[in-house]
C-alpha cells in the first residue's frame, strides 16, 4: 500500500511541476525560458577569481622571449627547438620536441604582452603575432621562470 501512495505523490509532483514550464497560447509561437545572460556579465569578482599582482620583469620577459623564439617556423626543428627548450618546463619542453616549427603560423611578436592573470608563482598573458594572439602560462619553477603551456586563441 506504501508504494502504491509514494507512486501517487510522486506522479502527481511531476503533473504538478510539469504546469509551472511555460507552455503557447493558441496561435503563439513557441516559448522559451529568457537567455543566460553573455559570460561577459561574470565581473570576475567570485570566489574563484583570479589573484592579479604585477608580475615581475623576468616573468614578462621570459614570456616575450619563449614567442620570439616559438615564432620562427623557417628554422630547422632542431634549431628552432633548441631556442624554445630552455624557456619551458621539462613536460612542456619534451612536447614541443615532436613539433614541426613549419607548423607554427606566426613568423613574429606585432605588440606587448597583456598580463590576463599574474600571482607570484604563475603568469597568464597574451601576446599579439603576425598570426593572430598567443595565450602563453609561465610559471616559477627553481628560482625561475619557465612556459608551461602556450594556446592560440586568436590565431588564424
Amino acid at each position: 500500500m506504501k508504494r502504491h501512495a509514494l507512486i501517487a505523490v510522486v506522479l502527481a509532483s511531476v503533473v504538478a511541476a510539469a504546469g509551472c514550464a511555460p507552455h503557447p497560447r493558441p496561435g503563439q509561437g513557441p516559448v522559451s525560458w529568457p537567455p543566460a545572460p553573455p559570460a561577459s556579465a561574470d565581473t570576475g569578482n567570485g570566489p574563484n577569481a583570479p589573484i592579479t599582482i604585477s608580475p615581475s620583469k623576468a616573468a614578462t620577459d621570459t614570456v616575450l622571449r619563449f614567442v620570439h623564439a616559438w615564432a620562427r617556423p623557417g628554422l630547422d626543428q632542431q634549431v628552432w627547438y633548441a631556442g624554445v627548450r630552455g624557456l619551458a618546463n621539462s613536460a612542456y619542453a619534451r612536447m614541443l620536441a615532436t613539433v614541426d616549427p613549419a607548423n607554427v603560423p606566426a613568423h613574429l611578436v606585432t605588440g606587448g604582452l597583456v598580463v590576463r592573470a599574474s600571482t607570484p608563482q604563475e603568469l597568464i598573458a597574451d601576446v599579439p603575432t603576425d598570426a593572430g594572439t598567443v595565450r602563453v602560462t609561465a610559471v616559477a619553477a627553481g628560482g625561475r621562470w619557465l612556459v608551461a603551456t602556450v594556446s592560440g586563441i586568436g590565431l588564424r
